[in-house]
């Protein structure tokens, strides 16, 4: 998966965060089970929330919370 590939909003929240190397740095199927978990959100806040999750954990070079 490259960068082409994520949705908009992670992209420019892992740009913003200078996380970029982070999510890079993360599985494969951690990337896919990160992102089916954005996607499952049911509103737009919940979704900003875990996409803010996602680039602050990658920026610390953890795994998202519903992963730890």
């Amino acid at each position: 998966m490259d960068q082409a590939d994520l949705p908009e909003d992670l992209a420019q929240a892992l740009e913003e965060t200078g996380a970029q190397a982070g999510w890079d740095s993360y599985s494969a199927e951690l990337r896919e089970d990160a992102l089916a978990w954005i996607d499952s959100a049911r509103t737009t806040t919940a979704r900003s929330k875990r996409v803010d999750d996602v680039a602050r954990f990658a920026g610390k070079g953890m795994p998202p919370t519903p992963f730890q």
